[in-house]
């Protein structure tokens, strides 16, 4: 016999997408406008409220009254349309939360503005996969080797259950790193070797778990400021800088005042011959950034803002404001669209010095002193403890490496 399904059955691949159209329907049908860029992202033009619907939670910005107003609306036991349940109001009343978790992230409400932080239960997970507790803690999450000064046992491949340990812990570290910019290039690193890591790579991966020991919690903060007018993209390459590929990193993050929006370490795909080459189309990467950020402020009906990409090559700032390839003859041409945008003024290109740099961290492995530089300037702060609405680690999650392999030295 075959039936029909009246509703989606959950797991089938149209389940998402009929949801996404039932949600859609509602936002629309209470007055909101759906976004262009980002069609999870909805404003209410007449109450000045921003909506964010990441699956099936829904986060909203408003007024004590229009919050009031939306849950009545949505709140089946109050005349609504769903079961809902409700997780907290952030804000400054009495009666409203200082602090709730969302997607397992704390977000908590001070008299300075909003603090956020990930769940640090994933860095005492890597912790404990990799066995590093009792290790003395690193101030830096690695350090850059080269091929000719290792040995022979170095370069051999994992085998067995170390290999599936070192894709945990490194995969758990990517999750991670999402929220914390300090370890992004540390992470992209790990996760380059994800198919057949070496021993070499394992050690890195134990010096990264030893940094996660002293630094279990960073937290972002997001004080309050003044309306800003340019999105500060600061964008950095370090040329060459694979030891074995000789493949430059590009590196970024996106500021908005003294707010970190959005940061990336990725290894280009390509061999760049000069560092210009390198830092231009890292200048490529953090304006396309920039761009994708703005779209989403103005699905939010946020002030439109203009962008800025802050470089401290003077080769890249040269090439961005010219037209055509110039000296550089091999340049893909659909690379030089930035081109187009900055003498449209769309795109202003800025030099900055190498020194405060603020991707600087995303591009290589620095010192304590740089990283915490890095912690400074992109207004975040390590943090001791626990929060309070941040769970404990189960005691029954416990991983270790193999007892045979050659891994358990320090």
């Amino acid at each position: 016999m075959c039936g029909k399904l009246g509703k989606s059955m959950y797991g089938t691949r149209d389940a998402a997408y009929n949801w996404e159209e039932e949600y859609t329907g509602f936002m629309k049908s209470v007055g909101f406008i759906q976004g262009k860029a980002n069609p999870c992202l909805f404003y209410h033009p007449a109450r000045d409220m921003r909506a964010v619907i990441y699956g099936d939670d829904f986060t909203l910005l408003g007024l004590e009254d229009d919050l009031d107003w939306f849950r009545i609306k949505v709140d089946i036991k109050q005349g609504g349309k769903y079961e809902i349940s409700h997780k907290g109001r952030l804000g400054p009343e009495p009666s409203d939360n200082r602090s709730v978790r969302l997607l397992n992230r704390v977000i908590e409400w001070t008299h300075e503005g909003i603090r956020y932080e990930a769940d640090q239960r994933h860095a005492e997970i890597i912790i404990k996969l990799l066995g590093v507790g009792d290790m003395k803690p690193i101030s830096h999450p690695g350090d850059r080797w080269y091929p000719k000064d290792c040995k022979d046992e170095d370069l051999e491949e994992l085998q067995g259950e170390t290999i599936s340990l070192y894709r945990a812990a490194a995969a758990r570290g990517n999750y991670l790193s999402q929220d914390r910019s300090d370890i992004r290039f540390a992470v992209k690193e790990l996760c380059r070797h994800m198919s057949k890591p070496r021993r070499i790579d394992l050690e890195q991966l134990k010096k990264f778990g030893r940094y996660l020991l002293g630094n279990k919690r960073v937290v972002n903060k997001f004080d309050y400021q003044k309306n800003w007018k340019f999105i500060d993209v600061w964008s950095d390459t370090d040329h060459a800088g694979c030891p074995e590929t000789r493949k430059s990193t590009t590196g970024g993050i996106i500021m908005l005042g003294n707010h970190s929006l959005k940061h990336w370490s990725t290894t280009q795909s390509i061999v760049s011959l000069s560092s210009g080459e390198a830092e231009y189309y890292g200048c490529v990467r953090g304006a396309a950034q920039g761009i994708g950020i703005r779209s989403l402020l103005e699905d939010l009906h946020v002030m439109e803002k203009k962008i800025k990409i802050k470089t401290d090559a003077s080769v890249a700032k040269s090439l961005s404001s010219r037209r055509g390839l110039g000296g550089i003859k091999h340049l893909e041409v659909n690379q030089l669209w930035l081109q187009e945008k900055v003498n449209l003024g769309q795109i202003e290109i800025e030099k900055v010095k190498g020194e405060i740099n603020r991707a600087d961290c995303l591009t290589k492995y620095k010192d304590k002193n740089a990283v915490t530089n890095h912690i400074i300037w992109t207004n975040q702060q390590f943090a001791d403890g626990r929060h309070e609405l941040m769970p404990t680690l189960a005691n029954e999650f416990t991983f270790e490496i193999p007892e045979d392999s050659d891994e358990n030295e320090n």
